[in-house]
């Protein structure tokens, strides 16, 4: 789905025209904790366009013709095989050259057993929250911009 400048809807476009960074788009993505307070990081396929074989949210994806919750509900289903509910946090904004987009971070937790999507998804870990705070600035290149951006914030209001 593409959007102005002010997270308006201006209507649909194929995937590939947002690798170009011309036009900006909606993404979704979900920090899953589980009953132990930790938080499962994915890394990337290394077919992904957009930082591949990098660390990112649990789940998430490009909305298309749906809102950020309903997007990000689908993409934890399909990417992990799990059902959760959802609780929205915050939204931020990512223009970089080549990714422009506002993305809504979702939190949840679960402890299902997860089946991930192996052509998404190259493996998923666990990790607790005082690696991962010392980890993303330790081996930034490891983790995707917007997860930085996000984990960061989201780490600040739980304080």
């Amino acid at each position: 789905m593409e959007v102005n400048e002010r997270d308006v809807i201006i209507g649909l476009r194929p995937r590939k025209d947002f690798y170009s960074g011309k036009y900006i788009h909606r993404g979704a993505h979900l920090i899953l904790k589980n009953s132990k307070n930790q938080i499962l990081l994915q890394k990337r396929s290394p077919h992904k366009i957009w930082n591949p074989n990098m660390f990112n949210y649990a789940a998430g994806g490009t909305v298309s013709d749906e809102s950020y919750k309903e997007c990000i509900v689908r993409e934890t289903e399909e990417e992990l095989g799990i059902k959760v509910k959802v609780k929205e946090l915050f939204k931020i904004k990512y223009f970089s050259p080549h990714d422009k987009g506002f993305h809504k971070i979702f939190l949840a937790v679960s402890d299902d057993n997860l089946s991930y999507e192996k052509k998404e998804i190259s493996s998923v870990k666990w990790v607790d929250e005082a690696f991962l705070k010392k980890d993303i600035v330790k081996n930034k290149a490891d983790y995707t911009p917007v997860f930085i951006i996000g984990i960061k914030k989201f780490f600040k209001l739980q304080k």
